[in-house]
């Protein structure tokens, strides 16, 4: 078995466990491989702030946040793919048209911050300390929130799947629409930007082939990243949909069982 050039891993759910922390296994076999020569990367919805604890446990060789819209990589400026802010109040049109809900809330992620509207009813995990602004309605939080890195769909009473089928419908091509597991939380990102293709531009950066990289994550939003990596691996504790046979994905064990750091040593074993 030869060992990969680039291992990208999601955070939440893939190598974060119950408690939201990396495990000495995971921590342990990720700075072997880097030891071994293998760059690491980090490929999270998160916001910048909120992986920089997490990013400073590795040598990182970059650190892709907002589903693909942010990317931190050592010694240069960060690379931001955001929404054009001319789309940004077409998107929200046509995504509360299709999504008849009075509950209906819209969030905007910047990179550095978060700004929500009124209806936007706050994730439970989210304290109000970490939320920028609080805005009237739409057009005052479009207004006031720039860049556009992520926008967020928050529904109190429609399924997230239902929500995904009906936004992917109503935007098409004009956006990425995708979903990590949060009831009722969509997040939409500039068309073409998702995990798997600012992964893809930094490996061609590198001169890393796709067949040189190993991908791990548990959600939809994972899926450019897993699919597009020469080998990806669906976290068993994951989205079921990941483990459809179809996807030809291969799978880790849990994430409660340090499944990237289990994987990571068998590669450095068999290398």
């Amino acid at each position: 078995m030869v060992l990969p050039r680039v291992i990208a891993t999601d955070l939440d759910g893939t190598l974060l466990g119950r408690t939201g922390e990396v495990s000495e296994r995971n921590r342990r076999a990720l700075n072997s491989a880097i030891e071994a020569g293998v760059r690491v990367v980090i490929v999270t919805a998160r916001p910048p702030r909120d992986t920089e604890h997490i990013a400073a446990l590795f040598d990182c060789a970059a650190v892709v946040c907002g589903n693909g819209a942010h990317a931190r990589i050592p010694g240069r400026d960060p690379l931001l793919r955001a929404i054009d802010p001319s789309l940004s109040e077409t998107l929200v049109t046509k995504i509360r048209a299709s999504l008849p809900d009075a509950g209906l809330g819209f969030g905007v992620e910047t990179g550095t911050g978060f700004y929500h509207d009124a209806d936007y009813a706050l994730e439970w995990w989210m304290s109000p300390d970490g939320v920028s602004g609080v805005l009237d309605d739409t057009d005052a939080l479009l207004e006031a929130a720039s860049p556009v890195a992520k926008l967020l769909v928050r529904s109190a009473g429609t399924p997230v799947n239902l929500m995904y089928e009906a936004a992917l419908s109503a935007v098409g091509p004009l956006a990425e629409v995708t979903y990590s597991g949060g009831a009722g939380l969509l997040e939409v990102s500039a068309a073409g930007v998702n995990k798997g293709g600012t992964l893809a531009l930094l490996c061609e950066e590198w001169g890393v082939a796709r067949e040189e990289v190993v991908a791990f994550g548990d959600m939809p939003n994972d899926l450019s990243a897993l699919t597009w990596a020469g080998s990806g691996y669906a976290m068993e504790s994951g989205h079921p949909g990941l483990l459809a046979p179809e996807l030809g994905l291969r799978v880790a064990p849990s994430s409660f069982e340090d499944g990237v750091g289990r994987v990571v040593e068998e590669l450095l074993a068999g290398a």
